[in-house]
């Protein structure tokens, strides 16, 4: 049975990149019976097929890495039969465990087939919205004695939010939020000359009236403000000349994605292997360009995965070992969110 092992495993590891039988060889003889041979052997090739999905590999090519795979199996099958029946030992209880170890490890194998494993969806949903408003406001003015007067205020507000939230098919979900806001105002005045007391009153007159033009402005209603501004007055005897400017600008955006994506189930007591597919969806989701104005929408996906895979109660329940390992997996997906996808033709 060592034989038959060894020869099944060295062939599949030559179909599949990355694997290494040299753990498996240290194995003593109670290691070697039909059940533990065939689960071993079913094992390392579903091992295989999980990191091709760690890699990102698309689903076509899973299914060609599997077919590869059940080759690389009969193969091994055939050649440690040949081996074994050279050696005129394949006969009695020998040729039994043989017969019943390829059994055993074709049915398991045929468990492992990508075709065969059941399709749930997964539920992605991305929302955002920003506003923004920025105002400015400059009133220059010469009184009759030449003197200058510059008033200049300025102020901008900017509110952003986005949320995002992913759900797998085994009732596993994770939600991010993100809240920003930012303020700020300036304000400027300056004299060039000598101001009198009747130039001083003259220009707090005129200040006052064109704030309440600004209060109109400003708060949107810009046929009242333009209304008052055709009644507005200065005191001719102090002031030769007024120029006043005022701008606004509002804006609002909002958008709301909703995507069920059909994603591959893959065995329970493997939580690794469908974040490949889980973490390609994702970024699908969060590369949209109805998106582009968030600042930073891959971020988003980054802590969503991150907070999924960690809530999945099938790594809480996995051992330290195998918890690392799924984290290094993690952050190899987590690169995809960064990586340009491509058009299709």
């Amino acid at each position: 049975m060592t034989t038959l092992e060894t020869r099944i495993l060295e062939t599949v590891a030559k179909q599949i990149p990355g694997m290494s039988v040299e753990g498996l060889r240290k194995l003593d003889a109670n290691e070697y019976t039909p059940e533990k041979v065939a689960d071993r052997i079913s094992g390392f090739v579903a091992q295989g097929l999980e990191l091709a999905r760690a890699r990102g590999e698309s689903e076509e090519k899973i299914q060609q890495l599997y077919e590869r795979a059940m080759k690389g199996v009969e193969q091994g099958f055939k050649e440690a039969k040949e081996i074994l029946s050279g050696l005129g030992v394949l006969n009695g209880r020998i040729a039994e465990d043989v017969e019943r170890t390829e059994r055993l490890t074709f049915d398991a194998l045929a468990q492992l087939d990508p075709r065969q494993q059941q399709v749930k969806a997964l539920e992605s949903m991305a929302v955002a919205q920003r506003y923004e408003r920025a105002e400015s406001f400059e009133l220059n003015l010469t009184t009759r004695e030449g003197d200058q007067v510059k008033i200049r205020f300025a102020s901008q507000q900017a509110f952003q939010a986005s949320a995002a939230m992913v759900r797998d098919g085994q009732g596993n979900q994770a939600t991010v939020l993100d809240i920003s806001r930012s303020e700020r105002s300036g304000f400027m005045f300056s004299v060039e000359g000598n101001l009198n007391a009747d130039e001083l009153d003259a220009i707090q007159t005129l200040v006052r009236d064109i704030s309440q033009l600004a209060d109109e402005f400003f708060n949107g209603d810009v046929q009242k403000a333009f209304e008052q501004a055709q009644d507005l007055r200065m005191d001719g005897s102090q002031l030769a000349s007024m120029n006043l400017t005022m701008t606004r600008s509002e804006s609002f955006s909002k958008v709301q994605a909703y995507q069920t994506t059909e994603q591959q189930t893959q065995a329970e007591d493997k939580p690794g292997r469908r974040l490949g597919q889980l973490m390609q969806a994702l970024a699908a989701e969060l590369n949209q360009s109805m998106l582009d104005f968030i600042r930073e929408p891959k971020a988003l996906g980054r802590d969503l995965m991150q907070a999924l895979v960690e809530q999945d109660t099938r790594f809480k329940l996995s051992g330290t070992e195998e918890q690392t390992r799924l984290r290094e997996n993690l952050g190899r997906l987590l690169q995809t969110l960064d990586q340009p996808r491509a058009n299709p033709e």
